[in-house]
Order: structure tokens, then sequence, then C-alpha cells
């Protein structure tokens, strides 16, 4: 009886077996990468309104826009 339980879990005795650890690693690594991908995507889209309110409020420091454009500008800039 003994010999028939060896020879039956033999290939998977003492380690033997498919390692399962890759499973959680391998999910692990791919959230990791989508994380870091939408996380650089989102930065580059606020790092665009970022500047495009720098260069709103540059050109109404210059006097290019006055008061009432600069705000109606800032305003669809935050809509986005």
């Amino acid at each position: 009886m003994l010999t028939t339980t060896i020879a039956a879990t033999a290939p998977y005795w003492h380690g033997g077996g498919f390692p399962f650890f890759v499973f959680p690693a391998f999910f692990f690594f791919a959230f990791l990468v989508v994380f870091v991908v939408f996380g650089v995507l989102r930065r580059g889209s606020w790092r665009a309104r970022s500047d495009a309110r720098s260069v709103l409020a540059d050109r109404f420091a210059r006097g290019d826009i006055d008061a009432e454009e600069y705000r109606s500008r800032l305003s669809e800039l935050s809509r986005k």
C-alpha cells in the first residue's frame, strides 16, 4: 500500500511539482506594469494642463490679455 501511494505521488514528492508562486508573482508584476504605465500617462496630461495655466498666467502678467479673458480661459482649462 505504501509503495502504491509513493508511486502515485512521486512526481510531486518533495517539491517536484509546478511552482505555484509563479501565478501571484505574474499578476503582481502585471498590475505593477499597468499602474506605472497609466501613472505616467496621467502625469503627462496633468503636466500639460499645468503648463497651459502657467502660459496663461504669463500672458496675463505681460498684459497680452485682460482679466475677463484670463478668467474665462482659466475656467475653460479647469473644466477639461
